[in-house]
């Protein structure tokens, strides 16, 4: 195993870096929207690829202002429907995440935390559908802050607090697919690994100048060796 000397911080990105969930989020937004509040809506002018559930919710409430619709409840009712989804769409693992997550978690100086915009519960629930959230004991999550761009420092702190070791900036990675993750990264002033699984295209995400870019996380040696460093 490769020698480390000094403690590695991965901060994990989920939709799109993690796990390609085959739209189980936004169709759960979908249903709590039509079943629990009777309003139809594709959602299809909502943006939602990097952001924060709550910002997203708020911006659906304020779209439906004259329903009464509260963000909180509207997350509340995503969170019921949420695990049903799940079970009904072909989503998966996403390549190379595996192998990565194991190594990290084998090695008693690389540590592996959350940094994503969805609420806790919903984090959890995406992981343990499919299988991962053993890897991850804590992170900053959408419920933190609305603000993408905070959700950095909360999850430094955290991890410093939970595993009592400084981490540094040089050290300290977002694994993420969309350049809100590399802005992200950019305001907390640590390193950023790119991967193209979600929506945005290695040139797309080159383009917004991340350490590394990979089309996936399948080559696990190449990778090891530059998170190590």
């Amino acid at each position: 195993m490769l020698r480390i000397m000094h403690p590695v911080l991965l901060l994990w990105d989920i939709d799109g870096t993690l796990i390609v969930s085959g739209g189980a989020g936004e169709e759960a937004l979908r249903q709590a929207l039509l079943n629990r509040f009777g309003i139809i809506d594709d959602l299809g002018d909502i943006e939602i690829a990097g952001r924060t559930d709550t910002s997203i919710a708020a911006d659906i409430c304020r779209k439906h202002e004259g329903h009464d619709l509260e963000p909180a409840e509207l997350l509340e009712a995503y969170l019921e429907h949420l695990p049903i989804v799940l079970k009904k769409k072909k989503g998966h693992v996403c390549p190379g995440v595996g192998g990565l997550l194991e190594w990290s978690h084998a090695h008693k100086e690389v540590h592996n935390a959350l940094l994503t915009g969805n609420v806790k519960r919903g984090a959890y629930i995406k992981l343990g559908h499919y299988g991962l959230d053993g890897f991850f004991e804590f992170g900053a999550f959408g419920d933190d802050s609305s603000d993408r761009n905070r959700l950095g420092p909360i999850a430094l702190d955290r991890a410093r607090e939970h595993l009592k070791k400084d981490f540094h900036l040089e050290s300290t990675w977002v694994i993420g697919d969309t350049p809100r993750d590399i802005q992200c990264a950019r305001v907390l002033g640590c390193k950023v690994l790119a991967v193209a699984t979600g929506r945005f295209s290695v040139e797309q995400l080159r383009a917004h100048a991340p350490e590394i870019v990979v089309a996936d996380l399948s080559g696990r040696d190449a990778l090891i060796n530059e998170l190590a460093r």
